[in-house]
Formats: C-alpha cells, sequence, structure tokens
C-alpha cells in the first residue's frame, strides 16, 4: 500500500507493507475510520447523540473494484486509490453528515451497525428500508425504542434491496483480545451512483432535510473544510520533510480531539475507545494546545480549575486520578509565564491553588510526602500505591507556584521540606526511585523532571538518566514501562488484556517527553536516544496505524501502532518535542 500525506502544495509519499487506515473527526466529536479491511467493531462512522457515542455505519465498500492500494491524507479529507478508482471521505463540523464520493459512477455496498460504541448486544434490533422524496430512509429501533434515522441521498436514485443480516469476524479485536470477535451487521441497499450523503438523526425529518441541505451544499462545504487546513500555519522553520509532515499532522491530530460534546468543550483522551474528557491527559495535552487553539485551551483549563474538589483533587473521570491536579497546575503555571492574566485571573488561580494544597494536605499527605491509593496515578492497571516520584514532583511545583503567587514563606517552607525528604528517601546519589521503598525502575521519573526539574541538579539528572536507560532503553526507540530485567515484563502487547500495559508496553507521550528531558537537562550526551525517539515517533505518525494520528503505545520489542488510534497526548508531547529541538 502507498502512503501519501498533502499540506498545502507539500508532498510525501511511502510504501508500506502493513495494512493502514484513516481517521476523521469532528469538533462536534464524531469521527469516521475504515481500514483496508473490516477489522475492528470500532472502526465506521460514529456519531454522538448527548453524552454517548453512537456507531452508524460499518462499512462503505464499491462492488467487485481493486482493494485499496493507496491513501492519502489531505488533511481536511481522505482518498483511497482502488486501481484506477478514487474514494473521498469528508466529515463536516457543521452537520451529523458523511459525504462519499467516487472518481466514476458505481454501485456500492454499506453495512450499518447501529449501537452505542460499547454496547455489544444483538437482541432487539430492527431495520426499515423507506423511499421518499428521492431519498432512502434507513429506520432503526432498538426494542422498539430509541429510534434513528438514516438518510441517503445520491446523485443518482437507483438502488436494489438488500435486506440481510451478515456475520462479520474482527480480525484487529482477536489480535488485541478485546472479544467480542464476531458481530452480525445489517446490509440494507446496494447503491449506485458518483455522490453520496449520509445524515443520521433521531428526527426522520431532520435527517431528510439534512441529508438534501448537504447534497447540496457540498462544494461549499468541502471548501469550508479545505479553508480551515489553508489557514492551518505552516512551520518553515522545520527542514527536514519527514518532521515537517508528521508535526502538521500531530497538531492536526491534537486540534481534532478538542471537540465540543453534549455541549461541554474538551480533549477526547483518544479515539476509537477513549472518548471521553480525562482530566489528567488534558492538563497534560494543554500546552500543545495553546499553540494551536489558545481560546480552546484557556476555555478546557477554566473547565478543569472549576472542577476543583474540596479534598484538594479535581473531580474524578472517569476514575480516581491522583496527578490530574498537579498537571492542571503547571499548566497554569506555563499559561501564566506566556499569557498576561487580569489580576482577577490571577487572584482566582491563587484562591483554587490555596484551597487545593489545604486539601491535598489534609487528605492526600502522609508524613509530608504526597501519597495515593492502588490505581490512582496514569499507571492504572498497576496499584502502585504510596509516594509516588512524580506525585512528589507535581506537589512540588504546586507548592513552587503557591510562593510564586502569594509570596508567603510557608509555601517556599513545604517546598523546601518535601524536596529534602524526596532526596533522602528516593534519590541515593544515581537512582531515583519509582516509590517511597520502589526502586524498580520505570520511566516515571522523566514525568518528575518535567513537573520539577529543581528536584536535581543538571548533573544528577544526567546520571540518573543514564542509569534507567540501562534497564528502559528499547533499541528501535523507545522506553518500556519497566525494567526490562523484571519478571513483570512484557515484550508484547496484551491487548485489552492489561498485563503489559505498564509493565512493557512503550507509551509514546512517555517518550516525546522523556526525550524532551534528554535535550532539556542532558545535552549532547543523550543525542542519540533523542534523535531515535523523535525518529520513531515521526514514523508511526506518517506510515503505521492510523496514518497522520499518534498512537498511545507500542510493544516494547519492535515499534508498532498499538492501544488507542489516535492520542491526545502523544501527539501533544511530540509537538513540544519538535518546539524545544527546533526553538519553534
Amino acid at each position: 500500500m502507498k502512503v501519501v500525506h498533502c499540506f498545502k502544495n507539500q508532498k510525501i509519499a511511502k510504501e508500506i507493507s502493513q495494512d493502514a487506515g484513516f481517521l476523521l473527526t469532528t469538533d462536534r466529536g464524531s469521527y469516521l475510520s475504515f481500514f483496508a479491511q473490516c477489522s475492528s467493531r470500532y472502526q465506521g462512522w460514529f456519531v454522538p447523540f448527548g453524552k454517548q457515542l453512537y456507531k452508524i455505519i460499518e462499512n462503505i465498500e464499491p462492488i467487485d473494484k481493486p482493494p485499496v492500494d493507496e491513501i492519502r491524507n489531505n488533511f481536511w479529507n481522505i482518498e483511497r486509490k482502488r486501481g484506477y478508482l478514487y474514494e473521498s471521505f469528508v466529515l463536516t463540523g457543521y452537520y451529523n453528515s458523511l459525504i462519499y464520493e467516487l472518481s466514476e459512477s458505481s454501485e456500492i455496498e454499506i453495512t450499518l451497525d447501529i449501537k452505542e460504541s460499547y454496547d455489544n448486544s444483538e437482541s432487539g434490533r430492527y431495520y426499515e428500508i423507506i423511499e421518499e422524496k428521492n431519498l432512502i430512509i434507513i429506520k432503526f429501533s432498538r426494542n422498539n425504542t430509541n429510534n434513528f434515522y438514516l438518510a441517503v441521498k445520491s446523485d443518482c436514485f437507483k438502488y436494489k434491496k438488500i435486506g440481510q443480516w451478515l456475520n462479520r469476524k474482527y480480525q484487529l479485536d482477536i489480535d488485541r483480545n478485546s472479544p467480542p470477535f464476531e458481530r452480525s451487521v445489517y446490509q440494507p441497499v446496494r447503491l449506485s451512483g458518483q455522490k453520496f450523503v449520509f445524515s443520521i438523526s433521531q428526527d426522520k425529518n431532520k435527517a431528510v432535510k439534512e441529508a438534501q441541505t448537504v447534497f447540496n451544499k457540498t462544494v461549499i462545504l468541502k471548501n469550508l473544510e479545505r479553508e480551515k487546513i489553508n489557514n492551518f500555519p505552516d512551520i518553515k522553520k522545520i527542514k527536514d520533510k519527514e518532521i515537517k509532515m508528521a508535526y502538521l499532522c500531530a497538531r492536526n491530530s491534537l486540534a481534532s480531539l478538542a471537540v465540543l460534546k453534549d455541549n461541554h468543550l474538551g480533549i477526547y483522551a483518544g479515539l476509537p475507545w477513549f472518548f471521553q474528557y480525562w482530566p489528567r491527559d488534558e492538563a497534560i495535552s494543554l500546552k500543545a494546545l495553546d499553540n494551536i487553539l489558545p481560546k480552546k485551551a484557556s476555555d478546557i483549563l477554566l473547565r478543569l480549575m472549576v472542577s476543583l474538589r474540596p479534598d484538594g483533587r479535581l473531580i474524578a473521570m472517569p476514575s480516581e486520578s491522583a496527578d490530574s491536579v498537579g498537571w492542571m497546575f503547571k499548566r497554569i503555571g506555563d499559561f501564566i509565564l506566556k499569557k498576561d492574566f487580569k489580576n482577577k485571573q490571577i487572584g482566582y488561580i491563587t484562591l483554587c491553588l490555596k484551597k487545593s494544597i489545604e486539601g491535598l494536605l489534609q487528605n492526600h499527605t502522609q508524613n509530608d510526602l504526597d501519597i495515593c491509593q492502588p490505581k490512582e496515578t496514569w499507571m492504572d492497571s498497576l496499584d502502585r500505591q504510596g509516594a509516588r516520584i512524580e506525585l512528589q514532583a507535581s506537589r512540588l511545583y504546586m507548592y513552587q507556584l503557591a510562593y510564586k503567587l502569594t509570596s508567603k514563606t510557608k509555601y517556599l517552607k513545604l517546598e523546601k521540606k518535601l524536596k529534602d525528604l524526596v532526596c533522602q528517601k528516593m534519590w541515593d546519589g544515581k537512582i531515583l526511585s519509582d516509590g517511597q521503598g520502589d526502586t524498580a525502575a520505570r520511566p516515571n521519573i522523566f514525568l518528575a523532571a518535567y513537573l520539577y526539574p529543581r528536584l536535581l541538579s543538571k548533573s544528577q539528572w544526567s546520571c540518573c538518566f543514564e542509569n534507567a536507560l540501562i534497564k528502559l532503553w528499547l533499541d528501535w526507540g523507545g522506553l518500556a514501562s519497566v525494567d526490562k530485567n523484571n519478571t513483570l515484563f512484557f515484550d508484547i502487547h496484551t491487548g485489552q488484556d492489561p498485563k503489559s500495559y505498564h509493565n512493557g508496553d512503550s507509551w509514546f507521550y512517555l517518550n516525546n517527553l522523556a526525550a524532551l528531558m534528554l535535550f532539556k537537562l542532558g545535552g549532547k550526551k543523550f543525542r542519540f536516544q533523542v534523535n531515535k525517539i523523535l525518529e520513531a515517533s515521526t514514523k508511526e505518525i506518517l506510515w503505521s496505524g492510523t496514518i497522520g494520528h499518534h498512537s498511545e503505545l507500542s510493544s516494547a520489542k519492535q515499534l508498532k501502532s498499538e492501544g488507542c488510534w489516535a492520542q491526545a497526548w502523544s501527539s501533544a508531547m511530540y509537538i513540544e518535542l519538535v518546539n524545544e529541538l527546533l526553538r519553534i
């Protein structure tokens, strides 16, 4: 398969041996993702209704045409080539509609699987095919309730009713141990034409009207989507063509995950299955988002601030998080450095910070150390309770910021006391422990360095990184999530079974962050590792998985696109890394 990326008048291309897919999104929270083969129940067209995300179309495929041999990412749309035939896919943020066009009139086959994204039950599903106003309307109901209407309009009102159920086997779900591996999907009709519009609503008249409107305004809507990319700034400072294109892709991917869903603005943690707003992931991603969409970044930060609880932490979403509040205040500090906050805003921030520190001291502190319960850190597949290194770093940063904003010496004293305590209990001059009493090598030391570089001197950090890399470094350009010699280590990703998740799997966000800190604190000494990580992440974004997006993680054994297909903090940290390396 040939993969092509086109940004304005710039193009790079490469032949790859593995199957690659695409993922388009809208700022209303919908997404479209197809691979050459239907290999996952999470592929297809998904649209939010209220707080839920619903799958609508399972697949669209021209009949009796060659397989996909080229996929082209134009940023605003996706094109696929099947021999002589070209397909074009466009989502528009203005409507719940999909525009599908072909280079010549052909017969196409559509399969549907209307359901909530996580709903794998199969009973009580009913489809009805209706012809009305030169459209095909497919009505779906579940146990005679919760109706959906898919209106389909084409430039050639010619169709053949099929009305049959097919059994689909999903190889990617098998590979990642994510049952069920098979599912019945519905094939309503075969359609003929060159241009098709699919519009979904829970109101039949609205679906029909929208399909007609989008069909008549296709050229205008496509130009609007294209214009968004034309307004996307080029980055002339980056000379390497692959790094430049990967950087542009990462910016586009992160921007595409910042959505307004159910009247709330936020950042999807990742697609296809993490379509929620996770405060930790959002906060980590906000510095990079601020480079792209500063108004959205500020609004999301404000939303996070108002979610503070009396115990000092943020509201738990989707589960209890010990580290999200520290990341939020780290971003507040970054924003204060960059922007002119008004006195009223600074006052509100200071009040929030003081209340958070008070709550944390009362509820989540033991012997002056920040503590957590099992599964409360980002490594949430592990118990990892107690005093963890990145939690101490985030607490130290909060004390530092509080002193900066208030000039009250009590925060300076808290900072010094905790810093001395951490160095006493977790730093032996060579190794920075992952937690009090836990010397297993893990890459969380890089999080600590990012959050609070004052913890150690540059020479101490250099020594710390050098000793950690001996145990964590992967030759393809990443870091294992635990010592490679640890009995818990898995070198192959175990999929939905979390055995390898934080015991071997290499996380792209953390790889990029580690490279950033190796560059900032280690200088030329770690240039090889920095370049290898940059090379691996660039390759993964451009030529693997869902092209143009940065995946969640890779197996430790070899570079692969695994986990979530588009992860917000992966792209965010790639952006930060390139910004730092090239001083953008």
